[in-house]
């Protein structure tokens, strides 16, 4: 059986059907590199791309930091899922019929896996409430004078929540959901001054939160008629983070993906809105501004983000903040600013998707955007005025990692002012590394892939037999025990667990089964990747499993010295005749002649 009680038929059949460029692109912006793909690495922050996946060996790998495995590894890393979850929710996608394994360990993991279908019913329940022929008629008349087609509100499984304070609970009940798990779930709210609890959610237009993994996650509902807070937001929960979730990512990921530009609105209509019109590459934040998660996610999508802004000061404090956070993502930002008194919602309604286009062709960078506000407002016309009232920028700027993408930023800055880039410099020192830093800085921005010093022997055999060039003859004298490395160590004894009927490697069933291993598994990817020259390879081969061999040999000869040398001291008599016999054996072998008899190599 396989993990969590998959059997391996079913994981194999999985893993077949799945392809992890196919997979990998829904969440990384992937471009064409020889034969394989690269991009930026959605495990850490980096500039350049060092992320890499292998179509012909269903491996990917990171040179900056080392993640590496199987499509599997990547969506269990990507979404959090273990690998039951995993090969089920691929399973699913593939028409490929995948039972029920043991339930997640821990009270957290069980929470959260009640908390789906609990979700998904209370989904069903605010659409069952649209479509109600009372029930509904106020939010289907509300989103009709909003423009939103009924289609729309389909895709997007838009429900209402009556007026009820209890509606949600007495419905939830019947279906034998908790009390408990209603609380969990931030649906109910405990009362403050009686027992029991009432409905979070009333008098709503009510939008489903899914995660990129389909699930329902959280709820977010706009008040109909008057009342406050006009939009609320699901608390957090063990599914639902605000600060980590974008509205209708799920929706947009594949028009994301192609086009590598996401556009980021500030609420569900606007959202909706710009779906509607075709703009599918559109998310929305959930009452909370950009977060450095929130990049992180984009930044596996998109190389360039559209912003919607309002053209007011909390827009400019929002573009600050934006710029910090986008100042080493190696994302490109634009700044979209609608006409005044219109939002998304009501301009594309009025304008359409290409007077948007337009606006977004002339959109300023964001650094642009910030200056100019920043520039429009100070209150000085002085020059040490105008500096003073770009400040912040500069104080950003200063954090960018690449010196020739600062530099560039502090001519715009400069030009902006109308005066010389040393006036900026002098101010602040720190915006121009001095030469002598700047390749620091340049390899901190790449990490160079891992390298074994002094055991290139280890490494180079482990190289050549991940991509086939062992025999079986090599094969067989392969020994565990005499690589002195962790990682090599455990990829050969993985390796002489998987040996096809000719003695080979069966190298695919390799590279499944060490693909998360902790102790080999990057390795593995990482050399699997590589494309490493040697002049005669299979001289090559020859030289490197005689140094291995002569390495061990030395090793047992140390070995055995120690023992002897021990039990002489402690007078086993009996011992160190029998070692002394092993360690005079051993020298004759080295020296190339027969043993002659029996001499102590142990000074008395």
């Amino acid at each position: 059986m396989g993990r969590g009680l998959i059997s391996e038929d079913v994981i194999n059949q999985v893993r077949d059907r799945a392809d992890i460029a196919e997979v990998v692109g829904h969440h990384v912006s992937l471009t064409r590199a020889g034969q394989n793909l690269k991009g930026l690495c959605p495990f850490h922050q980096e500039k350049s791309p060092s992320f890499t996946v292998s179509p012909s060996r269903q491996i990917f790998h990171c040179f900056g930091c080392g993640a590496g495995g199987n499509v599997f590894t990547f969506l269990m890393r990507i979404t959090g899922a273990n690998f039951p979850e995993t090969v089920r929710e691929l399973g699913q996608k593939f028409g490929i019929d995948v039972p029920d394994s043991a339930p997640s360990a821990g009270p957290h993991a069980a929470q959260a896996s009640r908390l789906e279908p609990l979700n998904r019913a209370v989904t069903a329940w605010f659409q069952q409430n649209m479509r109600d022929g009372v029930t509904g008629a106020t939010a289907r008349d509300y989103l009709a004078s909003r423009g939103i087609h009924a289609g729309t509100i389909d895709r997007f499984e838009i429900g209402c929540a009556p007026a009820e304070w209890d509606g949600l609970i007495k419905a939830l009940s019947k279906q034998d959901f908790s009390q408990s798990d209603l609380a969990a779930a931030g649906l109910t709210v405990a009362r403050e001054h009686a027992s029991g609890a009432y409905d979070r959610f009333r008098a709503r237009v009510m939008f489903p939160i899914t995660d990129l993994r389909k699930r329902v996650v959280g709820f977010g509902g706009r008040i109909l008629g008057e009342g406050t807070p006009k939009y609320l937001n699901s608390p957090d929960t063990p599914l639902f983070k605000k600060g980590q979730t974008l509205y209708a990512l799920d929706l947009a990921r594949e028009a994301i993906a192609r086009l590598k530009t996401v556009i980021v609105v500030e609420g569900y209509f606007d959202a909706v809105a710009l779906h509607q019109a075709g703009l599918t590459h559109t998310v929305a934040t959930l009452g909370t501004a950009l977060t450095a998660e929130h990049i992180q996610v984009l930044r596996r999508f998109a190389s360039n983000v559209v912003l919607l802004f309002d053209p007011d000061q909390a827009g400019v404090r929002a573009a600050l903040r934006g710029l910090d956070l986008f100042v080493n993502s190696g994302i490109g930002v634009k700044v979209v600013t609608l006409p005044a008194g219109e939002d998304p919602d009501t301009y594309m309604r009025k304008e359409g998707p290409e007077a948007f286009a337009r606006l977004e062709e002339k959109a300023p960078s964001l650094l642009d955007f910030a200056l100019e506000h920043s520039l429009s407002t100070a209150e000085s016309s002085t020059i040490e005025g105008r500096i003073r009232s770009v400040d912040d920028v500069l104080r950003i700027l200063q954090k960018s990692e690449h010196p020739i993408e600062r530099e560039e930023r502090i001519r715009v800055v400069a030009e902006r002012l109308g005066i010389s880039q040393q006036r900026l410099i002098e101010r602040y020192p720190a915006l121009v590394q001095s030469e002598d830093r700047r390749p620091a800085a340049a390899q901190s921005a790449n990490p160079p892939p891992a390298t074994f010093k002094g055991v290139s022997e280890e490494r180079d055999l482990v190289y050549l037999l991940l991509h086939g060039h062992l025999t079986s003859a090599d094969v067989q004298r392969l020994r565990p025990e005499a690589f002195s490395v962790p990682a090599c160590r455990s990829l050969v004894e993985a390796a002489l667990s998987r040996l096809d009927p000719d003695g080979r490697v069966g190298l695919r069933l390799l590279l499944d089964a060490v693909a998360d291993h902790p102790d080999c598994g990057s390795l593995a990817t990482e050399l699997s990747m590589r494309e490493d020259h040697f002049d005669d390879v299979r001289a090559h081969v020859a030289g490197c499993l005689e140094t291995l061999d002569r390495k061990q040999a030395e090793a047992v000869f140390r070995n055995l010295i120690a023992q002897l040398k021990a039990a002489e001291r402690e007078g086993r008599a009996e011992d160190a005749r029998m070692l002394n016999a092993q360690v005079n054996e051993l020298r004759m072998q080295k020296a190339g002649r027969p043993s002659t008899g029996m001499l102590s190599l142990v000074k008395e």
